[in-house]
């Protein structure tokens, strides 16, 4: 009777290390946003996740044409890029600005579709710009970050990040809608 209740004990205790173990490495990795970064550069192509990313520069200016011209107490910053996918229409889940002390920035509301995402076919490249609203001193180091997913608890995402140089612009910057590109174009 004894040694039946010394089993039983260590049998529960190792089931709570066991469950204790598997708790703490999903608290620690996968539920926290578990991902892996790639490294991409102005001017090249770069693949994260199901998507093909070519950010083409990025231009900053205190006004916006929109209709009107819009001012505001920060900076304006456009993006040019284009992407595609490898194997399925899809839209990207997010794409957003990164200053060094590590604020994120996202698209602004109130500007319609452009400015925003928007969807790419298998190896049918759109390009465009996207709007952001930035403090005037976080423009000398931002990183734009594009996030092809939604993280998954249950598998790392990937997101890439592309080290920005920012043009400055006395003129106000206009807001280009995604057009398909020729094969080949970026």
């Amino acid at each position: 009777m004894r040694r039946s209740r010394w089993a039983a004990a260590a049998m529960l205790v190792a089931a709570i290390a066991v469950g204790g173990g598997a708790n703490a490495i999903d608290s620690n990795f996968l539920a926290t946003g578990w991902h892996s970064v790639q490294h991409g550069e102005e001017g090249s192509d770069s693949t994260v996740g199901n998507f093909q990313v070519h950010v083409h520069g990025a231009t900053t200016a205190t006004q916006l044409e929109d209709d009107d011209v819009v001012t505001s107490p920060a900076v304006f910053v456009v993006v040019d890029l284009s992407y595609a996918t490898t194997d399925a229409w899809e839209t990207p889940e997010e794409v957003v600005l990164i200053d060094g002390d590590g604020r994120e920035f996202v698209e602004p509301s109130g500007f319609g579709s452009d400015g925003r995402v928007w969807p790419a076919g298998p190896d049918i490249w759109h390009r465009g710009t996207l709007l952001f609203e930035v403090p005037g001193e976080a423009v000398g180091d931002l990183t734009l970050e594009f996030r092809p997913e939604t993280p998954h608890t249950q598998r790392p995402a990937s997101i890439l990040r592309v080290p920005l140089t920012v043009a400055a612009s006395s003129e106000p910057l206009v807001l280009e809608s995604a057009r398909v590109l020729a094969e080949g174009e970026r």
